[in-house]
């Protein structure tokens, strides 16, 4: 494989690569896996590299947000986004500006860019000054923002700037199969899309066996644990699980729920489990460490991933699966683009009582459930390191020329 000169370039204001975040995740552990295949890698965040220029940032936008929030209560909300747009708009030229300059300086072979909101001053860049261009298209962005903050009148220069985006890359890399079918028939993208899940670093393997019995300290040798780990919000299907387990409890009085993290809906999600659920069978820790996330799935005997939406490739479940736990998650395309049912864990659908069915036997049936841990823990360090994924991409790379 040919050695390049690659800028990584991420145009996103506000997307970082050091928070423990999933898209910080992404984007610092694709610069890693980049470098360990030789590659050498300038990045271009706008999002910020370093932490102490990351928590500046931030500073400065918590100050100003008293007196944005002023604003906000006058304006109508498609007005108000619209008023965002602009600024996004204006941001991009900045960032473009500053991509050019590290063209000038350090010459790369290819421009890297992971897609953003109405953000292509990357494309639009390396097409000026001829440089091979990579796009990596994580989400439906434009229909992402319209979930998120509602109405807008500018909304159309969104799906403007995605097909710009399309039209003029090199290469592009879908992180689902999901993600490549609605690319090819929203915007009519007629290159070759290589599709490439999200992945893991094996060294987040390392986990504490001290720090996961005191987790389970307190709770009977005999206690199954059905744990979740992640933010509270409503698209996670939290509430979900706990409807599920409330039939589990019923059958399987030795099992306990865990949520592990903290979010908007936690009080609501709270008062569901305190209502529905037998005192002493659940848990809720608040948020911890991510340095101490292994130790809590370690401490599971089934990790679950209640929802997921019908594009994403999600960190969790590589998380989970590198632990070997039995794993329950949603059947959906990008979890099926790298689990198979019943092989590497339970696949089911939104439905409570599916989901309650799939813990019964996942819990009843400890061998073949270990075995799917096993098979998925296996598969995932055959197949979905960060190493593995950067090297899957380059090489579609060059197969395309």
């Amino acid at each position: 494989m040919k050695k390049l000169r690659i800028i990584y370039y991420s145009p996103h204001p506000t997307h970082d690569i050091v928070s423990e975040v999933g898209y910080s995740t992404h984007q610092r552990e694709s610069i890693a896996a980049f470098r360990q295949l030789g590659h050498e890698v300038l990045p271009v965040v706008m999002g910020g590299t370093e932490t102490a220029s990351v928590k500046n940032h931030i500073d400065g936008l918590t100050q100003k947000a008293g007196s944005v929030s002023i604003i906000k209560r006058f304006l109508p909300l498609f007005l108000w986004n619209a008023l965002k747009d602009i600024r996004l708009l204006m941001h991009d030229r900045r960032a473009g500006r500053q991509l050019e300059t590290a063209i000038h300086t350090f010459k790369p072979d290819l421009i890297y860019e992971r897609g953003e909101y109405l953000q292509d001053s990357g494309v639009n860049m390396a097409t000026r000054h001829g440089i091979k261009h990579v796009l990596e298209v994580n989400s439906p962005v434009v229909e992402e923002m319209a979930a998120f903050e509602g109405p807008d009148i500018l909304r159309f220069i969104g799906h403007w700037k995605e097909r710009n985006k399309l039209n003029r890359t090199s290469h592009v890399i879908a992180v689902s199969t999901a993600m490549k079918e609605y690319l090819q028939s929203k915007y009519q993208c007629q290159l070759p899309i290589h599709v490439a899940p999200n992945a893991i670093n094996p060294e987040k393997e390392q986990f504490n066996p001290e720090e996961v019995t005191k987790i389970r300290a307190g709770l009977a040798a005999e206690t199954q644990i059905i744990g979740f780990v992640g933010s509270l919000f409503p698209y996670h299907g939290v509430d979900g699980l706990i409807e599920a387990f409330a039939g589990v409890v019923a059958m399987l009085p030795n099992a306990h729920l865990m949520i592990v993290g903290e979010g908007v809906i936690r009080e609501a999600l709270q008062a569901l489990a305190d209502k529905i659920l037998p005192t002493g069978s659940y848990t809720f820790t608040g948020k911890i460490p991510h340095i101490e996330v292994m130790n809590y799935i370690r401490s599971f005997d089934v990790a679950v991933m209640p929802s997921s939406n019908w594009y994403g490739s999600p960190i969790k479940i590589f998380e989970y699966g590198l632990t070997g736990v039995p794993i329950v998650a949603p059947d959906k395309g990008p979890l099926r683009d790298v689990m198979e049912h019943k092989k590497h864990g339970w696949l089911v659908s939104d439905n409570a009582e599916d989901l309650e069915e799939a813990l019964l036997y996942v819990l009843q049936n400890t061998v073949d459930s270990l075995e799917m841990g096993r098979c998925f823990r296996n598969k995932i360090l055959d197949e979905h390191t960060w190493v593995a994924q950067a090297s899957g991409i380059f090489s579609a790379i060059e197969a395309e020329g």
